[in-house]
């Protein structure tokens, strides 16, 4: 029994890369309608920005911040360019999700040519564990949830309580009333699409940090539990995607104790068939209620 206590522990860890990716992908999904399939990739290269710049000898913590800007700004690239492009020739949702795997290949392959597909060992020095009950832990894997609690809050209150956060929601409502009512709804998406290649990035640097290790397809082993956590949630809520995430960690978690770790995506996307079965209408609904389509 304290084997499976101590894995409700692990999961609770391994979920705050998971919440990470999943509040970025649902935030962005919520808004724009575009099944982002490249953002496997884009973790992976924020993965990739966090190993380099801890190499070169910049604070761990602080190569995942600036990781996580450098995945927002190459997110917000590929938006601008290559997805506006398809979406005014009235690429339809199908596509524009076959756009976003084309553009996964290039990354992806382009950073496995780069590395030879090598693995990097990411050295984090010797650490002392701690324990509460059955549960043993490092600093570092507590300060990944600390990491992953406080980016939920200031999220959720930006949604809430600011201004622009407001203007962001009342977008996804209805862009057409916002627009209306004086928002500038571009520079709104602009900002979702920065903000979401942000907790991109974060998810692949503080995955990696987890994982100690970083190839050319890191992002691809996180992906399919973000996805499944942020539709899980409902696509857009924020808070959703956390609650997903967190029964998702514990679950894959409980399920590798039991000798079944191959199958952890197995049980991910099992969770997401009952869900939907239950609720059909879990992939309706933007940041508030109802879902729309807009352009990038």
């Amino acid at each position: 029994m304290d084997l499976y206590i101590e894995g409700i522990g692990f999961g609770i860890i391994a979920a705050a890369s998971i919440m990470l990716g999943a509040m970025g992908f649902t935030l962005q999904f919520g808004l724009t309608n575009v099944l982002n399939i490249g953002y496997g990739a884009l973790m992976t290269f924020g993965a990739f920005a966090t190993y380099l710049l801890h190499v070169w000898g910049v604070n761990v913590w602080e190569a995942v911040i600036i990781g996580g800007v450098a995945t927002s700004l190459l997110t917000l690239l590929v938006a601008k360019t290559v997805l506006t492009v398809y979406v005014r020739k009235g690429a339809a949702l199908f596509e524009m999700a076959m756009i976003t795997f084309g553009v996964a290949l290039i990354l992806e392959n382009g950073l496995a040519a780069i590395t030879h597909s090598n693995t990097y060992i990411l050295s984090m020095g010797l650490e002392h564990a701690h324990t509460i009950g059955p549960i043993r832990f490092t600093s570092t894997q507590l300060v990944l949830v600390i990491i992953a609690a406080g980016v939920f809050i200031l999220l959720d209150s930006f949604l809430h309580i600011t201004k622009v956060g407001k203007a962001l929601r009342a977008t996804a409502v209805d862009p057409d009333l916002a627009r209306t009512c004086g928002i500038a709804t571009n520079r709104i998406v602009t900002v979702a699409w920065l903000m979401s290649g942000f907790l991109c990035g974060l998810a692949g640097g503080v995955f990696t940090i987890d994982i100690f290790t970083v190839n050319a397809f890191t992002g691809d082993s996180l992906m399919p539990l973000v996805i499944v956590a942020a539709l899980m949630g409902k696509a857009g809520s924020v808070r959703g995607a956390v609650l997903a995430s967190l029964v998702l960690g514990i679950v894959t978690q409980v399920v590798s104790i039991a000798g079944a770790s191959s199958y952890d995506s197995v049980v991910a996307y099992g969770a997401l068939a009952v869900a939907l079965l239950a609720n059909p209408k879990l992939l309706q609904g933007g940041l508030v209620a109802e879902r729309v389509q807009i352009t990038v």
